[in-house]
């Protein structure tokens, strides 16, 4: 009987977070050439809020740009130290990133990229 009441918990709290996750992704559109070839204008990426355990080298994520708070920038993080990160562009020749700003806090990044939405290239780039 405990472990059906296990399981049953379970259940509820895969469903619990399932709808966390759902309500909390959110598309995002590329609008520069900064992450070139990876990601073009025009491609969609859906996101989750970034968590800091999940803020790591290597990941795409959406980042409050340093001078501008309010505009959102995708960037790959290319370092992290001491609650601060690296983020830096594919595309170094038209990206402004920590090679300007420096290392930016880890609360600026925003949202972690998961994978293009849909999977598919847009038309312009196929």
């Amino acid at each position: 009987m405990a472990r059906g009441r296990w399981l049953a918990g379970l259940g509820l709290a895969a469903a619990v977070y399932g709808v966390t996750l759902a309500v909390n992704r959110s598309v995002v559109e590329v609008r520069g050439a900064s992450m070139e070839p990876t990601l073009w204008r025009g491609d969609r990426l859906l996101t989750v809020p970034a968590r800091p355990a999940w803020v790591r080298p290597g990941r795409v994520v959406v980042v409050a740009d340093p001078d501008d708070p309010d505009h959102l920038v995708i960037k790959r993080i290319a370092s992290s130290e001491r609650g601060r990160v690296v983020v830096l562009g594919d595309n170094p020749g038209a990206s402004t990133d920590s090679r300007s700003w420096g290392p930016v806090p880890i609360a600026a990044v925003r949202r972690i990229v998961l994978r293009r939405w849909p999977d598919l290239r847009t038309r312009l780039h196929r």
